[in-house]
């Protein structure tokens, strides 16, 4: 009994290190591969496309004998299988994406001390449209569509010799409600944002920003349009 058990256990380690060996040798391969095809690939996700092919495919290559040839039943539906699993993957990684934005907090500069505050200190997370179209998919002519039509944000930041985007303004691959309509209001994009992620009482002392995400684009608006009023009142 001893001894079968040894057995079992030696098996198990031989079939562990052969798996881990085909896993070593399909990463470098399809690493080869797409850095061969495309040397713009983002590395990081070359990386993670050849390990997840990579684990995969080791996988099912250990497979007992009667679940490869069970497999054969379903090969019609692989291409299928593939592309619901891409589309899962790619929706769980863009939700994290998005929760780890909202969570993000940021807050309006305090009053100007003698020095232009830049967006990187205060406007939270921002990309430029190389890294906008590879995260979220959305593509440079598209954002610049939307910034010439004033439905997306642009600001200038000391880290950036070109002006880039404020990440929380986007919501499920598109600008948030509301945003053309508020830099219409306050005539000046930066103005716009700061208002946008500065408290208000009006939202309980959440931010606009945070209300346009929840839907209401038309309250948001409301609002400004009153402060714009007022101050037209007040010059």
């Amino acid at each position: 009994m001893a001894d079968e058990r040894k057995f079992s256990r030696e098996r198990h380690k031989l079939k562990l290190a052969r798996r881990e060996d085909i896993e070593r040798r399909l990463y470098t391969t399809i690493h080869s591969v797409l850095v061969e095809h495309d040397p713009t690939l983002y590395p990081n996700a070359v990386h993670l496309i050849a390990e997840l092919a990579a684990v995969i495919g080791s996988q099912l290559a250990s497979q007992p004998q009667s679940m490869q040839r069970a497999l054969l039943t379903i090969k019609d539906d692989i291409a299928e299988f593939g592309t619901e699993f891409v589309s899962q993957l790619t929706s769980e990684a863009k939700k994290d994406v998005d929760k780890r934005i909202r969570k993000f907090e940021v807050a309006a500069p305090p009053p100007a001390a003698g020095r232009l505050h830049l967006a990187d200190e205060w406007a939270g997370p921002v990309a430029g449209p190389t890294l906008i179209e590879r995260h979220f998919g959305i593509p440079r002519s598209t954002l610049y569509r939307w910034q010439k039509l004033n439905e997306v944000i642009a600001l200038d930041t000391r880290s950036s010799r070109k002006p880039v985007f404020p990440l929380k303004q986007f919501i499920d691959g598109r600008p948030v409600q509301g945003i053309a309509d508020l830099v219409e209001i306050f005539r000046d994009r930066r103005l716009a944002w700061q208002w946008l992620v500065k408290s208000h009482p009006a939202f309980g002392g959440s931010s606009p920003l945070d209300a346009l995400l929840e839907g209401r684009a038309n309250a948001v608006i409301e609002i400004a349009r009153g402060l714009d009023q007022s101050q037209k009142h007040t010059e």
